[in-house]
């Protein structure tokens, strides 16, 4: 690390043109240079959220496969009468110019579908718009032949007789191009005929263009908000032109080269993948402040050393920093959904990235640009008086600010016991857009607008021809029409009756289900249509229901899906039935995602506290630690459950991105503490000095993130909305809970860190070299020292004094001490000791000391007491063993001497 950091600091201009070759070939990969287009790919469709092997999906594609697009549009018109001559040739004149959009392959409206019930001598095929021309008499009766047809019924016409119906089947448009030729608009506009009132139009695709605008307006707004905003809070906190601008431009290069790997790895902009982009800018920011703060702190060093004072003091907080960060992201990757899977490579990407340009980028072109702080920090004092107040606080209330966590936490589980997992699409926008409003409209006049199917496949030629099988689709049919949810269930047996009933001159006693599979194949042979074809292959072998919900947020489809499940598994056999359709696998998503959500939350809990344990050196201070953060993660759960808010694919990301940037400023503090701790000696001195390092950097960086989280709440989508105030709201929980309930566990915990085992100097293999510590391993000793005290003794500085009381003992590290004693104003040298001696033992058991003890040369030496060695007895039971022995065995030795010394 330091052969790196001296790297770095020798060769800055190196780093700068490396910084920028590479930021040129991440802008260039963004466009298309012959188009000049974004090569960012967008992705609003939700069942490509589920794996490509998910079985649901499969079923989906195999109905798409062999009866088209599912997902037709449907759209309304209103008129001043719908079945009146003016009305039906308005309907005629809307479908023709609607049949003209380019992309339209059918239009099923009043104007297309045959009359079959139509009274007449003979099949009437003539549609009801071509009826009323040829005979106007026949449109008082059409509103009951409608009513009693059950595959326009509620379908193509409201109750009111004002409002008709268009169901539209695309072909050859996919949600890109529907939305980028904005075809929503185009299909509008031409139903705008003469005599209509209003159009509305909904259905899928157009919720997924819909959804995509949202996005691409979302990150046009949230991106350059979060800009203003770290501009604003870097010029405010640090008040240097020169820095905001070096730190801003590192930032906006994190950014870069994110969106870069997005390109580079096909990876498209979806609902959950789209918080990227502000997610990294807002992280970024915070890292930013941990380099700047520790830049502009006071140090009277030459620039070349602050620079290298700044990457030794940076950098190992940063690293953990990103770690544990990544950590919490990559626990997501274990999502089975892909989009979750691709935000938690992406975010952790992205925070590989900022950190190793903090590390690089930022603290070279702050040396090279000339920043420098002008006097103290704006703000210094009161970040002072605030770190003591917080510190008598904390230690004075400790069992109270613990005693009230845990109560908080408590209640919070049992509200958390509440939560559902769900999404509600539609709602997902507000109330005044044109999609909602269009949907609603739609919803509540034709009974239902959210579409699904059943997938019906038997495998066997014809077998959709016999009776016994038909009666059992029709016995289905009746069941779903049943279902609240339900507004229209209607399939080729639908087609198969009213043919029947219209081949027998009108009869109603027709309206039935052939008695022979000849007699039903030959009628659906017979008047075999496009819409037929849509509902029954042309062997006979596979079918569709399409029933039309009345429901589209995903708690109350999935209560439908579950009941619907159970009554196909009543099916007999050859019958083999699914449902499926968009909004059958978005609600399978949700599930999939809640599923997931306790197994990542774990994930994340293990290998921040295995990575914790490692960095501490103990499982005991790594729980302790991981504590508090516990906290804020537990109350976001309750409040989930509180306020009714689903588990959806983008709540269910906070826990995850909470825990691993709260834990951040966990270990900033704790490891503060346990320095000044074993430097002064004094438990609430140390939680005052480690609040004074930790509360401003922490506060800034807190206040970034919840600003930027809080950006997200002027998202045109509902659950954008509710990730960021939810975010903001969780990390200003964390926030509290690391300046209150963390010094409080904190201020009783000794830790010892793996960056202190690393830097710890023994000189040359302590545990041979010094006698106390023989028998430990390199790594043992180190712990043993960094749990007592080292000091450095300057030559002639006196170690220990003759008659005074103390309780401590030294093993000399390095240098030369030496033992002497005053007798009649003569000094008297009793003995020189150098490097694995241990001094002040009659001290350390509660006598007077006996002799001088000074410092010849400079030397180091480690300071413990008996306090100390019961800490190590406690956490290392085997240390303090061995050192115990190692103590007897010096002593005896001694004793050993000073007695052959008397004989």
């Amino acid at each position: 690390m330091e052969r790196i950091l001296a790297w770095l600091v020798a060769h800055p201009r190196r780093v700068i043109l490396a910084t920028a070759l590479i930021s040129l070939a991440a802008a260039l990969s963004l466009f298309d240079l012959e188009t000049g287009r974004l090569r960012l790919q967008i992705d609003p469709s939700l069942e490509r959220l589920l794996p490509a092997d998910d079985e649901g999906q499969a079923v989906f594609q195999r109905l798409q496969t062999a009866f088209g697009d599912s997902d037709r549009l449907l759209l309304a018109v209103k008129l001043p009468s719908v079945l009146s001559a003016e009305g039906l040739a308005s309907v005629e004149r809307a479908t023709t110019a609607l049949l003209a959009v380019p992309g339209v392959g059918d239009v099923l409206s009043l104007a297309t579908a045959p009359n079959l019930l139509a009274d007449a001598q003979s099949l009437d095929v003539s549609t009801f718009s071509r009826l009323a021309v040829e005979q106007p008499e026949t449109i008082p009766g059409m509103a009951a032949q409608i009513e009693s047809n059950p595959l326009y019924a509620g379908s193509l016409l409201t109750d009111d007789d004002r409002l008709a119906a268009f169901v539209i089947s695309l072909e050859g448009v996919d949600a890109e191009t529907f939305r980028r030729t904005d075809m929503a608009a185009v299909l509008r506009a031409a139903a705008r005929v003469e005599g209509v009132e209003a159009v509305w139009l909904t259905s899928a695709v157009v919720i997924q263009a819909a959804t995509t605008d949202a996005l691409l307006h979302t990150l046009g707004f949230t991106l350059p908000a979060i800009f203003v905003l770290i501009v604003l809070m870097l010029a405010v906190a640090f008040r240097c032109l020169r820095a905001t601008l070096v730190a801003t431009v590192t930032i906006c290069i994190s950014l870069l080269w994110t969106l870069a790997l997005m390109v580079w790895f096909q990876l498209p902009l979806n609902l959950v993948t789209s918080i990227v982009p502000p997610l990294i800018l807002t992280l970024a920011l915070s890292y930013a402040v941990h380099v700047l703060a520790e830049f502009f702190s006071p140090n009277p060093a030459d620039d070349r050393g602050r620079l290298l004072r700044v990457l030794r003091r940076a950098s190992l907080p940063l690293l953990l920093c990103g770690a544990t960060t990544a950590a919490g992201f990559l626990a997501l990757g274990l999502s089975p959904l892909p989009a979750v899977r691709q935000f938690a490579g992406l975010a952790s990407a992205g925070v590989v990235i900022a950190i190793l340009l903090m590390l690089t980028f930022l603290p070279v072109m702050l040396e090279i640009a000339g920043c420098a702080a002008h006097g103290p920090l704006p703000g210094t004092a009161m970040w002072t008086r605030l770190a003591e107040r917080l510190a008598r606080f904390d230690v004075r209330y400790r069992s109270i600010i613990i005693g009230l966590s845990v109560v908080a936490m408590v209640v919070a589980g049992l509200f958390a016991t509440r939560i559902r997992s769900g999404a509600d699409y539609i709602g997902n926008f507000s109330p005044e857009s044109e999609v909602r409003a269009d949907f609603e409209t739609l919803n509540t006049a034709f009974n239902g607008a959210t579409m699904v199917s059943i997938l019906i496949e038997t495998y066997v030629n014809d077998a959709l021809t016999q009776p016994e099988l038909l009666r059992q689709i029709d016995e289905l049919q009746r069941w779903l029409r049943s279902q609240p949810e339900v507004g229209a269930a209607v399939s080729y047996v639908d087609h198969l009756k009213v043919l029947n009933q219209s081949l027998n001159e009108g009869d109603p006693a027709y309206f039935r289900i052939p008695d022979s599979a000849a007699a039903a194949k030959q009628i659906l042979v017979f008047g075999g249509s496009e819409a037929l074809k849509r509902a029954v292959d042309a062997g006979f072998r596979s079918a569709v229901v399409s029933i039309r919900l009345n429901v589209d947020d995903s708690i109350a489809i999935a209560d439908f899906v579950q009941r619907t499940e159970a009554r196909l598994a009543q099916l007999p056999r050859p019958l083999d039935a699914a449902l499926t359709g968009t909004p059958v696998i978005a609600t399978r998503t949700v599930e999939v995602l809640a599923s997931g959500q306790w197994q990542s939350m774990g994930v994340a809990l293990l290998v921040i506290l295995l990575m914790l344990s490692v960095l501490f050196n103990s499982l005991r201070a790594a729980a302790l630690a991981l504590l508090p953060n516990l906290a804020p993660i537990v109350t976001y759960f309750g409040l989930l459950g509180l306020t009714g808010v689903s588990l959806n694919p983008t709540t269910s990301l906070i826990a995850c991105i909470v825990l691993g940037i709260a834990v951040d400023d966990t270990i900033h503090f704790l490891t503060r503490f346990n320095h000044d701790a074993r430097a002064s000696g004094s438990e609430q001195k140390a939680v005052a000095s480690a609040l004074g390092h930790t509360v401003r950097p922490v506060t800034l960086t807190s206040i970034a993130l919840i600003l930027g989280f809080l950006v997200f709440t002027g998202s045109e989508l509902r659950n954008q909305v509710q990730f960021g105030w939810l975010s903001a709201l969780t990390l200003a929980l964390a926030w509290g809970v690391d300046l209150t309930l963390t010094p409080a566990l904190g201020s009783k915990l000794r830790i010892v860190s793996l960056w202190d085992l690393l830097r710890l100097d023994l000189g040359q293999s302590p545990q041979h070299t010094i006698p106390m510590f023989a028998g430990l391993s390199l790594r043992q000793a180190r712990l043993f020292a960094l749990m007592a005290r080292m000091e450095v003794v300057e030559a002639q500085a006196a170690v220990i004094r003759e008659g005074e009381v103390a309780r401590d003992m030294y093993v000399i590290v390095d240098g030369r001490l030496e033992v002497w004693v005053d007798r009649d104003g003569e000094r008297r040298v009793l003995a020189e000791m150098t490097r694995g001696a241990v001094v002040g033992e009659t001290g350390y058991f509660g006598q007077r000391r006996t002799a001088h003890v000074t410092a010849v040369t400079p030397a180091r030496v480690l300071r413990f007491n008996s306090q100390d060695l019961e800490r190590v007895r406690l956490r290392y039971p085997r240390i303090a063993a061995t050192l115990f022995r190692n103590l007897n065995r010096i002593q005896a030795e001694r004793i050993a001497r000073m007695t052959a010394m008397v004989k």
